[in-house]
C-alpha cells in the first residue's frame, strides 16, 4: 500500500511540473535605447521596437559604421534586473568580440546572448568588419528562457560597445518576463 501512495505522489509531481512547463510565458521586448558617443565614427540610422502582431515584439536596429574597416572590437555586457531601480543581477561580462567568434566555448553566457541575435543579423563573421550593423525583427521567443532559467521580472541588458580602446556607444535592451505562474 506505501508503494502504491508514493508512485501517486510522484506522477502528481511529474503532472505539476508538465503543467508550468506548459504555460503561457511571456518573453519580450518593453523598451530599448541606442547612444552612440562619436557621430563622426557611428551614425544610428535605426534603434527602434515595432509591434509585428498581437503581443510580437520586433527589434530593429542599424548602426552605420563611418570608419571601416573595424579590426578590433569589445563589448562589456551587463544583465540588471529592477528592483527599486535596476541593479546589477548575475554577469557583467567583458568580451573581445574578434576572438568570441573565433572561440564562442569560451564565454558562455555571451554565447547565450549571441545565439539569440545570430539569426537575426550580420554579425556572424569575424573580424574585419567591413558593414554596418544591422538586426532586424529580432523576436524573443520562449524557446530562448530554456537555456537561461531566470525568475519573472523585468531585466535590462546593457552593451557598451569599444573599439580600437574608444568607446563608440551603448545599446539598452529592457525585456519582460513572466513565466506564468503567478498571473
Amino acid at each position: 500500500m506505501r508503494l502504491v501512495k508514493s508512485s501517486f505522489r510522484v506522477w502528481s509531481y511529474v503532472v505539476i511540473i508538465w503543467f508550468l512547463c506548459d504555460s503561457e510565458a511571456l518573453f519580450k521586448f518593453t523598451n530599448i535605447k541606442c547612444i552612440c558617443y562619436e557621430k563622426s565614427f557611428c551614425e544610428l540610422k535605426r534603434c527602434e521596437l515595432k509591434v509585428l502582431g498581437r503581443g510580437i515584439v520586433g527589434l530593429f536596429l542599424h548602426a552605420q559604421a563611418n570608419q571601416l574597416p573595424i579590426n578590433t572590437t569589445s563589448c562589456v555586457l551587463t544583465l540588471f534586473r529592477r528592483f527599486n531601480g535596476y541593479k546589477p543581477f548575475l554577469y557583467n561580462v567583458t568580451v573581445d568580440i574578434c576572438s568570441f567568434l573565433k572561440n564562442r566555448k569560451r564565454h558562455p553566457f555571451f554565447n547565450l546572448v549571441y545565439d539569440g541575435i545570430r539569426n537575426f543579423s550580420n554579425i556572424n563573421h569575424t573580424c574585419p568588419f567591413n558593414h554596418d550593423i544591422i538586426v532586424h525583427r529580432m523576436v524573443l521567443n520562449d524557446n530562448m528562457m530554456v537555456k537561461v532559467p531566470v525568475p519573472n521580472g523585468f531585466y535590462k541588458l546593457k552593451f557598451n560597445m569599444k573599439t580600437d580602446g574608444v568607446w563608440r556607444g551603448e545599446v539598452e535592451v529592457h525585456v519582460e518576463v513572466n513565466l506564468g505562474f503567478d498571473r
